[in-house]
């Protein structure tokens, strides 16, 4: 089983830099490598280097590119499975493992009914609040497809240029090929956001009023993760 880990970025380097250190707390915890990719602007190579994370500068315009590109390099990789997360997402490592274990035994499509929203500023700073699916529906952040699928679409499920609506692309040609998939309940993926980057589906303030313990992001996160959290919030 070889799961790699692809996001792309576009500024908000802060963000990007708790990202990668995510990936190192990953490889540490569970003691293996795991492929990660950065497709973005040139600016942020450093910061990739810096935690042993592959950069791919590309522009930004049209983002499903940035996204085909981190696929293809997964496939150069021999990737079993791909996970797509966003560079403000951040899994577990239990959360990871048990998408490891999904994927063992076969599924083709992995994703989380739940996710977190995490504050980075305004004037929920620091709070959080859970949005949960129901009915099977599967939440972007974290979604986990099997190479079985990408090779029947040449590793390319972004087929429209476009910088918005792109899980709905995805989830199109993904559908087209997928055999089994599994809707994981109770995960530990957070999304963190700040002013820069709410949009309509994510005013998360006044649409989702499930408030939680910002403890729960906290405990999952490795000592450099804090380190990097506390200096964004300060």
């Amino acid at each position: 089983m070889n799961i790699g880990i692809i996001t792309i970025n576009y500024k908000r380097p802060a963000v990007l830099n708790l990202y990668c250190a995510q990936i190192k707390r990953l490889r540490e915890d569970l003691q293996m490598y795991i492929p990660a990719v950065v497709v973005s602007e040139a600016v942020d190579a450093p910061i990739c280097n810096k935690y042993h994370v592959v950069h791919i500068e590309q522009q930004n315009n049209p983002a499903t590119e940035k996204w085909n590109r981190a696929m293809k390099y997964m496939q150069g990789q021999g990737a079993t499975n791909v996970m797509i997360m966003g560079s403000d997402d951040v899994i577990s490592t239990d959360s990871f493992k048990r998408i490891m274990a999904e994927a063992e035994k076969g599924y083709d499509l992995i994703g989380s009914s739940d996710l977190y929203f995490f504050a980075l500023d305004g004037i929920h700073r620091g709070g959080m609040v859970r949005l949960h699916t129901h009915g099977g529906k599967m939440l972007a952040p974290g979604k986990t497809v099997s190479s079985y699928v990408l090779d029947k679409i040449d590793w390319r499920p972004w087929t429209t240029p476009k910088n918005w609506g792109m899980d709905a692309i995805a989830d199109k040609n993904f559908n087209l090929h997928v055999r089994a998939r599994t809707v994981l309940h109770s995960m530990d993926i957070f999304d963190l956001k700040s002013r820069e980057n709410l949009n309509k589906s994510t005013l998360w303030f006044g649409k989702i009023k499930e408030r939680e313990d910002p403890a729960k992001l906290w405990n999952i996160l490795g000592e450099e993760e804090t380190c990097l959290l506390k200096k964004i919030l300060s």
